[in-house]
């Protein structure tokens, strides 16, 4: 059984299945900020001037929200093929894990350290890089209100990587310009995205190769 092509399989799957969920609230935004139809903004009036708030400012903002929610999902299943792929590795070789460590990514190393001889910090993905990947979603499972949508970062998260690759921009720069903790929300973009599909990508080839 080939485990890295298997992932490979399901990451590339990924990709595409972002590209096609995401496209119509990519579009929205686009028809909103060019002024095309059915977004066209509406004549001026001089007897009723406009609001201040932009034309269409809740049909962008909702476009942006589903646009991010597509991007939590698919760093859900990015996340989650790396863990198949460790599980994949462990279960072929036929030792159980039973290492223990402080989160799963840990008990992972020792096992693979113990058992085969590998070094996570020997790889060309330094491991929080990995870690920041889990966070964010651990924080997208969790990291919510009830009925709401809008995810954040847990303390861990904020504390060890406060410019982070999953975070609001906007929330990002209140966060550098005050002193108290701002917990940013979760922004899962296209960049991020195949960023973090790149980090396990790399990773899952790097351990596949020092198979024996």
């Amino acid at each position: 059984m080939d485990i890295l092509a298997g992932l490979r399989d399901k990451l590339r799957f990924i990709e595409r299945h972002y590209a096609v969920a995401s496209e119509p609230f990519r579009e929205t935004r686009r028809k909103i900020e060019a002024g095309e139809e059915p977004f066209a903004p509406p004549p001026l009036d001089p007897e009723n001037p406009p609001d201040s708030d932009p034309v269409f400012l809740d049909e962008w903002q909702e476009a942006t929200e589903s646009l991010n929610i597509e991007g939590q999902a698919a760093l859900k299943l990015v996340q989650g093929a790396l863990r198949e792929y460790l599980k994949s590795f462990i279960d072929m070789h036929g030792v159980p894990l039973t290492a223990k460590g402080k989160n799963w990514i840990e008990k992972y190393k020792k096992h693979f350290l113990d058992t085969y001889g590998i070094d996570f910090d020997q790889g060309p993905i330094p491991l929080d890089e990995l870690e920041e990947v889990n966070l964010a979603r651990n924080d997208v499972e969790h990291g919510g209100e009830p009925f709401g949508m809008t995810r954040r970062r847990s303390a861990e998260h904020q504390l060890r990587f406060p410019n982070g690759l999953f975070v609001d921009e906007i929330d990002k720069q209140i966060a550098n310009s005050s002193s108290d903790p701002w917990p940013g929300r979760i922004r899962v973009t296209d960049a991020g995205l195949k960023e973090a599909i790149r980090r396990v990508e790399i990773f899952c080839g790097f351990l596949d190769s020092q198979r024996s």
